[in-house]
């Protein structure tokens, strides 16, 4: 309880009697969501200036900055008062209200609306005022009414009298402006009203109720003032001064006039008089307040006695200076709450236990037969008792259990864990509580790392689950500690640089043409804001200096950047806690009905809730999905694999990564065949290389270059062997560097880790610290201050780019797990991946790319065979025979056909067996179900092809007579009646059946047609794919394919973040110019093309381009889209693959083209290409494969010239073929002369 906690803060003394200050008590932030315009940081700034006491932090219906405010207030010595500016239902009013309502209701009262609620400004006294504020939003938020049929979606919010009176103590309420409902009856003349709701608030509240009166230019303003002093005085209410503050500077009230029309979707006139917009709601200093409030005595005075009365201190520590925590008591199931339990020594009973569940399961078994199991147990035992003190000493024991309760449950119930994540696989408690599946003793990881007893925090868990089966452990927690003790947390999503020009722009009147323009030219640096674009970018400078109206929309955005837009849902994050949420801060429900903690999980944090992360991991329910299709066929455990196989670490090597976690990327295939990991430890090793700064420092040549004995691993000093030896002498860890410091300078794993987090910061004073000391330490344990100080700078340069080993090995194991299947179950893998991705186009492309590749059938979806996913089955081999396993499209992978449609076929399926046509099919289907729509996905994904009477556009011009004839048929059975058909057997009903009466017969359509067919319905292409034939040949000749291209894009913009901005006068110089763009040549198929009208009325287009690895956006400027116009049409209409040609820019997400020319592939590879060189190994290849290549050159005997380039391990030679003998460049002729020889030896030029 926050009673108990101990104060950081004392509140500052407001000294009500100084009659030249003033407080400002009405006061609207950047959380007021696209309602204000001011910054905390700069509030609390201004209010110092200004000399003030204290200030009030009011916003719409929302707590969400009171701890930032609290916070940041306290670091001024300014007393923060906490409150906020509510919707308040009137009296005897019930019944939803449309979004439209609660927007008139924004402004001063309307002759033409007569709304139903009204604003009301609510501070907190103290800490029971706070909670009931918290408790009383939240009430808001939960029990308001749905929005009216119609009405935007918008997350609702309303108070009543009955919650105000309910939750009124410790209160202070401020009657509100003009949207108050006292100041809005009396303007529209209903006087006895609003004196009835004045003495209602009065009896309710006594002296916290104050008529607020202001001064803010609005001419309905000055009647109200007066009034409501004379009310005042007339029934014995205080008044009280204020300003509803919204921005900071009266320069600002343009800028927030946009962001009102952000919110609300309005336009403004470019051109409109600025002395149109009300200026008067900014921060104004106290002398300027008493100056405008000097005709209404006490209105001034009376902010100060409020200050002074309101006093919320938050208290975060126990009197021993240890932060709260407000954790639940973990009871094991069987305990009650109120029964003695004894939570630390259950805790280590439980880890005790499970410590001798792991020895004795298969993953020890070699160690148990090892002879010096009994003294490696002992280490074991030590290590466990060790972290159980320091986890018991911490007061962390009830987090471990609650964890560990949740994980072993999902277990139980068949829901995939994560093996770790983050540094809590280096816990042995955590391995034996279940909670990670890492033994951190035999991967060598520290528990150190995860919680430093020397600087302890709160320890952090994240914990990977089956994305498809989360939510149903966050359902167990809220049912075992009380839904109301469970929450998810909220975030805030900012006005970020592109989307607040977007929307300044549309505001003010651009087109997206032209904000589109502005746009482009934001560098692709992850999180740049607007001045950082106008520093790196010439062009967007000169387009500012060109255009006034950019000019104008850019300023105005730069105000607006970094304010909150909107409240959205953390991805992982879910707070438990020992009592209901809403007594430690208030709850908001999202527009769809999500309830979420109105703090942060920074903001939570402080006051003590505590964060658990159930994250969902795709590559979780990828596994599950492949080992339950491996077990329909044979037994499979998951945790009895091999983690040795050398096929295994062959497959990886090989670079045929594709589905396999972590290791997807062209850069990680790479790195893969150049490392050719052999053990978990390089595995372990890859994710830690492969990131910038080891890329950029030259570390991974050195690692690879060691792990392959051409370059000698060499320690400067012999101690650093046994730390460094498993990454071959180069610091790759973070926890290396902590066992250096232990064992070569005498630190404690406490100590270690505070200096890996000060070589982290690189902060100069602790660096010169721990400099000393390493130096001290390794004096004394007899090295050489030389040495030492050469180690520690070592340490130094590669803890800046040092990786949490437990992570890394976490998901090695991650990433080996995926790589087995592959290697040894791949249909049933590549099945899995392909359910995983249904709605990932490019994904599914290249995994049935990859699968052809490894000559796994892809079938087509069947109605007689296809399940709900994507299924495996057996296929049977031509030629020879045999079988072979297949993968079998899954129905609901059709887009349009539909759960229901769906489990009604595989219904049908099971009762009555297979379906012998598409006239068995609509009788035994319900067609109310199955209706047209879904027959036309059916048919044209290619389900019905197997049964069809007819080619698929037959079908397609045939269904509404087949579904008119079965539909009549259902009824009548419906109806009870007896159908002519029903003693007929299926084939019987062919005969009978008026076949041609119902399906037409047409010619069937072209390939390239049925293709994009295929597209448009599946979104992907299912019965082959235009680049099959072209994928690897122009790869190869062109050296890019499109994923290389995106690769390419993503390294070359992390290179440009990482540079900085030039110096520079303003935004004027500093010389700084981006980079040429290279031109590229690429192929692949041409889809969504859109068409604009530039500002200047040219026409230009965006399309995308995609081949078998994935897809990019091409763009053309009006020039080259008027030169490629036809070609662009036919080619989107025809699904034929191109050459492009053009300029290729890196983007943070990859890249895109800026196109000059387009050329029919066939065409410019017949063309361009200028030789065929045939590359023969003399060691692999035999007599009877020349002679069989000789048969292909005469076979495919063409124009393009021919070289032979054989080679051995002792020479090389090259063969010129006479001008006479040439050959085709045809996709064919590649294939044909490869398959020769089982691997490619055709190189086109």
């Amino acid at each position: 309880m926050m009673e108990k906690q101990v104060s950081e803060n004392q509140s500052s003394a407001v000294d009500s009697g100084n009659d030249e200050n003033f407080v400002h008590l009405h006061v609207h932030t950047q959380y007021s969501l696209l309602q204000g315009a001011l910054h905390v940081e700069d509030l609390i700034a201004k209010v110092a200036e200004f000399g003030m006491p204290a200030v009030a932090m009011t916003d719409t219906n929302n707590l969400f900055g009171a701890i930032d405010f609290y916070g940041q207030a306290h670091g001024k010595k300014i007393k923060p008062i906490i409150g906020c500016d509510v919707w308040y239902l009137e009296q005897g009013y019930a019944g939803a209200q449309s979004a439209a309502s609660m927007a008139a209701a924004s402004g001063p009262a309307s002759q033409n609306f007569r709304p139903k609620f009204h604003n009301l400004v609510l501070l907190a006294k103290d800490l029971a005022g706070y909670r009931n504020l918290c408790k009383l939003i939240t009430e808001g938020y939960e029990k308001s009414p749905p929005p009216a049929k119609g009405a935007a979606a918008i997350p609702k919010f309303l108070i009543d009298r009955a919650g105000l009176d309910k939750y009124g103590d410790g209160l202070i309420v401020l009657s509100g402006g003009l949207r108050g409902e006292i100041p809005y009856r009396l303007l529209i003349g209903e006087e006895e009203e609003a004196i009835s709701v004045l003495k209602w608030m009065k009896g309710r509240f006594g002296p916290d109720f104050y008529l607020e009166i202001q001064d803010n230019g609005i001419p309905e303003q000055e009647h109200v003032n007066e009034t409501l002093f004379a009310w005042g005085a007339r029934f014995g209410v205080e008044v009280v001064g204020t300003t509803d503050v919204h921005y900071l500077n009266p320069s600002d009230a343009e800028a927030h006039e946009i962001l009102q029309c952000i919110e609300n979707g309005r336009n403004l006139d470019f051109d409109r008089p600025k002395s149109l917009v009300p200026s008067e709601f900014y921060l104004k200093p106290a002398k300027l307040m008493r100056e405008r409030f000097a005709r209404f005595p006490g209105a001034a005075d009376n902010t100060l006695k409020i200050a002074e009365k309101c006093d919320v201190v938050f208290k975060f520590k126990h009197d021993d200076g240890r932060p709260i925590y407000h954790l639940p008591n973990f009871r094991p199931d069987g305990v009650a709450k109120e029964d003695a339990f004894d939570e630390v020594e259950f805790f280590r009973v439980e880890s005790r236990k499970g410590l001798e569940e792991r020895f004795a399961s298969h993953v020890f078994k070699k160690l148990r037969e090892n002879s010096a199991w009994e003294e490696l147990k002992k280490e074991y035992y030590q290590r466990l008792e060790d972290e159980l003190t320091m986890i018991a000493r911490t007061g962390f024991s009830g987090y471990f259990l609650i964890v560990s309760d949740f994980i072993k449950w999902a277990k139980r119930h068949g829901i995939p864990v994560g093996p770790g994540r983050g540094s809590g696989a280096g816990s042995l408690v955590a391995y034996s509580l279940v909670i990670t599946d890492i033994d951190p003793i035999k991967f060598k990881l520290l528990f150190e790392r995860f919680i430093n007893p020397e600087r302890v925090s709160m320890p952090d868990f994240d914990i990977d689950f089956c994305q498809d089966r989360r939510g149903e452990v966050i359902e167990y927690v809220e049912q075992k500690y009380g839904k109301e003790n469970v929450c998810q947390i909220i975030t805030y999503g900012k006005l970020q640089t592109r989307a607040v020009i977007k929307d300044v722009g549309r505001v003010l009147g651009l087109s997206f043409a032209e904000t589109d323009v502005i746009n482009k030219l934001i560098p692709d640096d992850l999180g740049i804001s607007i001045d950082e674009s106008i520093a790196k970018e010439p062009r967007l400078r000169e387009l500012m200096e060109q255009d006034p109206k950019i000019n104008t929309v850019i300023g105005y955005a730069r105000r607006l950047e970094g304010l909150y837009r909107n409240a959205g849902i953390h991805a992982a994050g879910v707070i438990i806690t020992g009592e209901p949420v809403v007594n430690l801060c208030a709850l908001y429900v999202s527009k769809d009905g999500d309830v979420v903690t109105q703090f942060d999980k920074d903001a939570g944090e402080k006051i003590g809730l505590v964060k658990f992360d159930f994250l969902g991991l795709k590559t979780l329910t990828v596994i599950d999905n492949a080992v339950k299709l491996v077990r329909d066929r044979e037994p499979f455990i998951l945790d009895e694999m091999n983690y040795e196989d050398s096929a295994v670490f062959a497959l990886i090597s090989s670079g045929d990564t594709d589905g396999i976690f972590q290791v997807e990327s062209s850069g990680m295939k790479d790195l893969c065949s150049r490392l050719q990991p052999s053990s978990l430890d390089d595995l372990t090793a890859i994710s830690a290389l492969y990131r910038p700064g080891p890329l950029g420092s030259g570390m991974v040549d050195v690692f690879v270059d060691r792990k392959h004995g051409r370059e000698a691993i060499v320690y400067a000093t012999p101690q650093l062997e046994s730390i460094l030896n498993e990454t071959y002498g180069v610091i790759l860890y973070q926890e290396q560097v902590m066992q250096i410091a232990r064992e070569l300078a005498g630190y404690s794993l406490g100590q270690a880790d505070l200096l890996r987090r000060a070589m982290g910061k690189k902060k100069p004073e602790e660096m010169a610290k721990h400099r000393e000391l390493f130096t001290a330490g390794a004096l004394e344990r007899n090295l050489s201050k030389e040495v030492a100080q050469g180690i520690f700078d070592l340490m130094a340069k590669f803890a800046e780019y040092g990786f949490n080993k437990s992570h890394s090995a976490a998901y090695g194991v991650l990433t080996y797990q995926t790589a087995y299947l592959k290697t040894h179950y791949p249909a049933e893998f590549m099945a899995a991946l392909m359910t995983t991705e249904v709605n990932d186009t490019d994904k599914i492309t290249k995994y049935i790319g990859n699968a052809k590749m490894n000559r796994i059938p892809v079938l087509p979806p069947d109605v007689n065979f296809s399940q709900k996913s994507f299924s495996v089955e057996n296929v049977e081999l031509p030629g020879k025979g045999g079988i072979q396993k297949g993968i079998r499209f899954g129905l609901e992978a059709i887009k349009g056909v539909g759960s229901i449609a769906v489990d009604l076929i595989l219904d049908a399926r099971t009762t009555g067996g297979n379906f012998t046509s598409c006239m068995d099919f609509a009788r035994r289907v319900s067609t109310r179900k199955a209706n047209k729509k879904v027959l036309e996905a059916l048919t044209i994904s290619g389900a019905f092809d197997e049964i069809s009477e007819v080619n698929r556009p037959s079908l397609m011009a045939s269904l509404e007579k087949l579904l008119d004839f079965a539909s009549d048929e259902q009824e009548e059975k419906e109806l009870g009646q007896t159908s002519l058909f029903d003693s007929f057997s299926a084939e019987d009903v062919k005969l009978v059946t008026p076949m041609d009466a119902i399906f037409q017969k047409l010619e069937d359509w072209p390939r390239s047609k049925r293709l994009m067919m295929e597209k448009q319905i599946v979104g992907f292409y299912v019965s082959g794919h235009p680049m099959d034939t072209w994928q690897k040949i122009t790869e190869e000749w062109l050296g890019w394919s499109i994923e290389k291209l995106k690769e390419w894009g993503i390294q070359k913009s992390a290179e440009m973040a990482s540079k900085p901005a030039p110096e520079n006068n303003g935004y004027g110089g500093g010389g700084f110019q981006r980079p040429k763009r290279p031109e590229v040549r690429v192929a692949g198929l041409i889809s969504e093309t859109k068409e604009i009208m530039t500002k200047k009325g040219a026409r230009m287009a965006f399309s995308r381009l995609e081949d078998l690895s994935s897809s990019l956006e091409i763009v053309f400027f009006p020039e080259a889209f008027t030169n490629n116009a036809e070609l662009l049409k036919r080619a989107s209409a025809e699904a034929e693959p191109l050459l492009i040609t053009g300029e290729v820019e890196a983007t943070l997400d990859g890249a895109k083209i800026f196109v000059k020319t387009l050329e029919w592939i066939e065409e410019a590879h017949k063309n361009r290409v200028q030789q065929v060189i045939l590359r023969l190994p003399l060691d692999r290849i035999t007599s009877d494969q020349l002679r069989e290549l000789k048969r292909n050159i005469i076979s495919f005997r063409g124009k393009c010239p021919v070289r032979i380039e054989f080679s051995d391990p002792r020479f090389k030679t090259k063969l010129e073929l006479p001008k006479t003998v040439g050959l085709q460049t045809t996709p064919q002729m590649v294939e044909s002369v490869n398959k020769v020889f089982g691997f490619n030896v055709v190189h086109l030029v």
